[in-house]
């Protein structure tokens, strides 16, 4: 139980917990674990599957005897985490006020987030309640830059800048490349998203 406790709470480490705390159960042992014979040395611990802590796979082998036994442990995880304060539509940016940390179980939330700058400007792909925990797989990039929107196509060349109008005719987030048509010329270019209404074309 020890091996488990350390290696689970370095885990939680490694993915940037805030204060993780750990209870693991007694283990439950395949076969007649209680009569097993003593290892005169050291037993040998193996995970053999850790993805949920409400069924914690582990083995022992004894390199004396050559035993091996497999046990099963429950686990219940606690750490300070990201949750929404308030209700959160889908596609809105998360800014500060959205999130807050506080002290949570997160035995079955398992990609719960800690970190206040691995969210800002990301979206829920669906809408946040009140109180939700923040889970790495709920948010996407936040789309700046919707099909159909008037913007501005802003070249930069040797310091000199040239501004014109365009028109989106493809959505993207931060960095993405998407089409975009300058209004002027009519022509379609390539341009990276920089900001809310504000592209800059790839090419030439």
């Amino acid at each position: 139980m020890e091996f488990a406790q350390q290696s689970l709470l370095d885990q939680a480490q490694r993915e940037g917990l805030l204060e993780p705390q750990l209870q693991i159960g007694s283990p439950n042992a395949k076969g007649r674990a209680s009569s097993a014979p003593p290892c005169p040395v050291a037993w040998q611990i193996q995970a053999l599957d850790t993805r949920f802590l409400s069924r914690l796979r582990y083995s022992a082998h004894c390199p004396a005897s050559g035993q091996t036994l497999d046990f099963m442990l429950r686990a219940q995880l606690s750490a300070e985490v990201l949750v929404a304060t308030q209700s959160v539509p889908s596609g809105r940016a998360l800014g500060e006020a959205d999130v807050e940390l506080q002290r949570r179980d997160i035995t079955n939330a398992p990609e719960a987030v800690s970190q206040l700058d691995a969210v800002l400007g990301l979206s829920p792909r669906s809408s946040l309640r009140a109180g939700q925990i923040l889970q790495k797989r709920q948010l996407q990039a936040a789309i700046l830059v919707r099909r159909g929107e008037k913007l501005r196509i802003l070249a930069r060349r040797d310091g000199i800048e040239v501004q014109a109008p365009g028109e989106a005719l493809e959505p993207g987030a931060r960095d993405a490349l998407i089409k975009v048509r300058n209004v002027n010329s009519g022509r379609v270019i390539t341009a990276r998203v920089l900001e809310p209404g504000l592209v800059e074309p790839t090419g030439p």
